[in-house]
């Protein structure tokens, strides 16, 4: 009975090891993704008929706008993608500090 709960405990223990290793390498993967699209995000403006797009970013502390014409389509995708990749991002970072502190309190448990 002590031996199959052992076992099953490592078990779980595996898990959340390998779980945490298929979350790092999907948190570095998305980090280089959103590396390549550009920041920051797009801003129409209307004037008389037509729209123009900037990109709105930050850079040394200052609001820049890049004009980007007025049709802008690529460039709104990849700044969607961007946003969405940057969610999820932040999903990952917190689903990997969760299971760090799982194994950590594990290892703290075993070395009592």
């Amino acid at each position: 009975m002590y031996c199959k709960v052992i076992k099953t405990l490592w078990e779980k223990v595996k898990e959340i090891e390998e779980r945490l290793q298929r979350v790092k390498e999907e948190r570095e993967k998305i980090e280089r993704e959103i590396s390549s699209l550009p920041e920051g995000h797009i801003d129409a403006k209307k004037i008389g008929n037509n729209v123009y797009y900037y990109l709105r970013y930050w850079e040394d502390g200052k609001l820049r706008s890049k004009y980007i014409g007025k049709e802008g389509s690529e460039i709104v995708e990849k700044v969607k993608l961007s946003n969405e990749l940057k969610k999820r991002l932040v999903l990952l970072r917190e689903e990997e500090r969760r299971l760090e502190r799982a194994l950590e309190k594990v290892k703290n448990a075993v070395d009592v």
